[in-house]
């Protein structure tokens, strides 16, 4: 049997899911939710928003963006990206001798305050550049954006609220613990 489901779920969900059929439970710092009751065919569901991001791939051109969606409706908040270009970072690194993929999935020390500025900024005020609203359920390509449309103002306030509860929840509480890379972090590395 097949079982299908319409139910908002995110990646966060699979590691508290995969603890839960082990029988353990998941630690109290996972954000997601054990959906294995949805995977068995229940109704319930977990959650009625989801929220979402895109922080890292900016240097590859990706938007620096947040979003959160119900069933009906889905909001996109898009930031201004500053980033240097990948295609930058790949013509100085060939230059100088240094690997391409050192260069752009290494994070080095003056980028751990750049994202965590791109972390911190929406929580304390900075303004989106540009923002989407869609009805998912007449227009599932999200091809008509409804943000600027005066009928749709009440649902683009609510899922702005949406957004600011749901980036709440996601950052958290206290200061995000980052692992610095070095020789002392990971001995057998290689560099």
């Amino acid at each position: 049997m097949q079982l299908k489901s319409d139910a908002l779920v995110q990646t966060i969900d699979i590691a508290p899911t995969m603890l839960a059929y082990a029988g353990i439970k998941a630690p109290e710092t996972f954000q997601g939710a054990d959906i294995s009751n949805l995977i068995k065919g229940s109704k319930i569901e977990v959650r009625d928003y989801v929220y979402t991001e895109n922080l890292w791939s900016t240097h590859f051109g990706n938007p620096r963006c947040e979003s959160v969606q119900n069933k009906e409706w889905k909001y996109i908040r898009y930031y201004k990206n500053n980033n240097f270009s990948a295609s930058k970072e790949i013509k100085y690194a060939k230059e100088i001798g240094i690997p391409v993929n050192e260069i752009l999935y290494t994070m080095h020390d003056p980028q751990i305050a750049i994202y965590r500025d791109y972390i911190d900024a929406p929580l304390h005020g900075e303004q989106p550049v540009y923002e989407e609203l869609y009805n998912l359920k007449e227009d599932s390509n999200e091809l008509h954006n409804l943000a600027d449309r005066p009928e749709h103002s009440k649902i683009l306030e609510n899922l702005r609220a949406q957004w600011k509860t749901k980036i709440t929840t996601a950052r958290g509480s206290g200061k995000p613990m980052v692992l610095r890379y070095t020789n002392d972090a990971f001995p057998n590395a290689k560099h």
